[in-house]
């Protein structure tokens, strides 16, 4: 069985938070793909996007009802495209990294955001029973200008030495346990209007429609090369997508065209 919950988020309640162009359109174009060519008695797609995608919501369908609801054999796809936010903790000695959703409040992110240390883990954990989960993040967590993402308003303020972030890279994800995010942790995650994608859902949704002589799975560490060399070449090198986890050899299925 595969499983998928897909997260996009444009418009953003809280004004000081920017809006974003193309991030629903991902969300929905990754769920409909799944849908489109999967059979429908062997996946279940959750899609949450804009007003949907609170963070009480994201909590319900993957901490509960996702988690109740996979078996030993099965596959869990998760997506997100929003904006990414580092921002610091209360001792101002580190700074974490959030996902923001719809209902995230600028001055309060780490009560309203997704936290990647304590709510992503929290998700793999309950999501035990799965054979494999697979986190794609189309957003990025530089703060920097020009994509998705912001620094939160603690983080802004900070001049003095740089603090300690929490990098995806010290995640104890565990065995077939998985994240793919969209750029490096010090540059930016792009919109591409052309496309009607950000460049890395763009070249993601390529990869995962091979031709129909080509394996009917596809190996994550290949996925993850395939897409990583195309977002390198499209953007000359500003974005290069990051696979953080062991299990590169897992395989997911491939969603070829009919």
């Amino acid at each position: 069985m595969l499983h998928a919950v897909s997260v996009g988020v444009n418009t953003y309640a809280d004004p000081r938070v920017l809006n974003l162009s193309c991030a629903r359109q991902d969300a929905e174009a990754f769920a409909r793909l799944i849908e489109q060519r999967v059979a429908p008695e062997e996946r279940a797609v959750r899609l949450l996007v804009d007003e949907e995608a609170t963070r009480e919501n994201v909590q319900v369908a993957i901490g509960e009802d996702l988690s109740r609801a996979v078996g030993p054999e099965d596959v869990v796809l998760l997506y997100f495209a929003c904006h990414g936010s580092p921002e610091m903790r209360a001792s101002k000695d580190e700074r974490s990294l959030y996902l923001i959703l719809h209902d995230t409040q600028y001055p309060r992110i780490y009560a309203t955001g997704v936290d990647m240390e304590i709510d992503v883990m929290r998700w793999m954990h309950r999501l035990g029973d799965a054979r494999l989960v697979v986190l794609f993040i189309d957003a990025c967590f530089s703060g920097r200008a020009g994509g998705r993402t912001f620094k939160g308003p603690l983080a802004a303020k900070t001049y003095r030495s740089e603090p300690r972030k929490v990098s995806l890279k010290d995640l104890a994800l565990g065995s077939g346990r998985l994240i793919i995010t969209a750029a490096d942790e010090d540059q930016v995650a792009m919109e591409e209007p052309g496309l009607g994608h950000g460049v890395f859902t763009y070249h993601l949704l390529r990869a995962l429609q091979p031709t129909a002589a080509e394996p009917a799975t596809i190996k994550v560490g290949v996925l993850y090369e395939t897409v990583a060399t195309a977002v390198a070449q499209a953007t000359d090198g500003r974005q290069v997508p990051i696979l953080n986890g062991q299990s590169r050899m897992a395989a997911l299925p491939a969603l070829p065209t009919p």
